[in-house]
């Protein structure tokens, strides 16, 4: 029986750490305001907001969960105060809240980080996806 119960709590316990996944539909976004709200949300969220810069180039989707997401390119600066160089990021945006950011940080050797962001993108782009809920 005490075994039992403690298959339960570690049950639960566990269960609380997995995220739900759910697949959305994605559709493309045309309007500048959604770079522009990703902007603020992502360089809020960077060692020195005001000096991160943006590519004007992006792709924006809006998902059938009611997210934003948006694909761009980003350079940012390190702990030493010097740009790291442009990198690819994907953020997506719940309401007026960023509900995921990946990009790579200087400690991505292998490309790891940016692959997944280049594959998180491609996945918005195809029409669906998977976001945690």
């Amino acid at each position: 029986m005490r075994k039992l119960a403690i298959l339960a709590v570690l049950t639960a316990l566990l269960s609380g750490c997995v995220q739900n996944n759910i697949e959305v539909t994605t559709a493309p976004v045309r309007d500048a305001s959604a770079f522009n709200k990703a902007k603020a949300l992502v360089a809020d969220r960077m060692r020195d907001p005001e000096a991160t810069r943006f590519k004007p180039q992006y792709a924006a989707y809006k998902t059938s969960a009611g997210d934003l997401v948006v694909c761009g390119t980003l350079n940012g600066k390190n702990a030493m105060g010097g740009y790291v160089g442009y990198q690819p990021f994907y953020a997506r945006i719940r309401g007026n809240t960023l509900a995921a950011l990946q990009f790579p940080d200087g400690t991505d050797d292998y490309g790891m980080a940016a692959n997944m962001v280049k594959q998180t993108c491609n996945e918005a782009a195809s029409g669906k996806m998977k976001v945690s809920s």
